[in-house]
């Protein structure tokens, strides 16, 4: 049987759910004339204190509320449902960076800034962080594990600084060999500019 008591539930907290959850905990360690420890009580307080856009996020569970643990349930559906929508903010405010002429590891100090006012989990900042590089990087890297972002961005570093002289170099040879084609072609109409004016 639920417990009669009186609690006063803390305004519903949208960017940190988890915060706002801890805090009705603590508020329920304080029911009068003793702790709040039902499931179905501190989902029913939880229910009557969400502000209608959270209700909608969790409308499933508070018209069929989970038979086992209601309170679990939909504390566990609010805090998923806003680390995906913040982890796709940071994908959205992350994925514009390009790498275009800087190193890997400048791209990473750029996404670091601008990362900086966000908890990006390790794991989501490498995922985007290897998605600006160039796929033959990837390849390399992803054969490395386990491998962290500054790592895979030194390692970057160094594939990149290998590979580049060799596309200059070869780009410099078909020059040159485009160069010397020219030049014997130029040579041979000389030639025959000199063979009909002779005549």
């Amino acid at each position: 049987m639920a417990e009669v008591t009186a609690v006063k539930i803390p305004p519903y907290n949208f960017s940190d759910p988890q915060l706002w959850f801890s805090k009705c905990e603590r508020t329920f360690a304080l029911g009068l004339p003793k702790v709040i420890t039902d499931t179905c009580t501190k989902f029913n307080y939880i229910v009557s204190n969400l502000p209608p856009e959270a209700a909608a996020i969790v409308r499933d569970l508070i018209i069929t509320p989970d038979e086992a643990d209601p309170y679990g349930a939909i504390k566990a559906q609010l805090i998923q449902q806003i680390d995906e929508s913040s982890q796709q903010e940071i994908r959205k405010l992350l994925t514009g960076e390009e790498l275009g002429d800087r190193k890997p590891s400048e791209l990473l100090r750029t996404m670091n800034r601008r990362a900086s006012s966000h908890n990006v989990p390790k794991e989501l900042m490498l995922e985007l962080f290897l998605q600006q590089l160039p796929t033959s990087v990837q390849t390399i890297l992803a054969s490395i594990t386990p491998i962290t972002v500054e790592k895979a961005a030194e390692v970057a570093d160094r594939i990149l600084e290998v590979s580049t002289p060799n596309v200059s170099l070869s780009t410099n040879v078909i020059a040159s060999s485009s160069e010397n084609r020219i030049l014997q072609e130029i040579e041979r109409l000389n030639r025959r500019i000199d063979d009909l004016t002779t005549r």
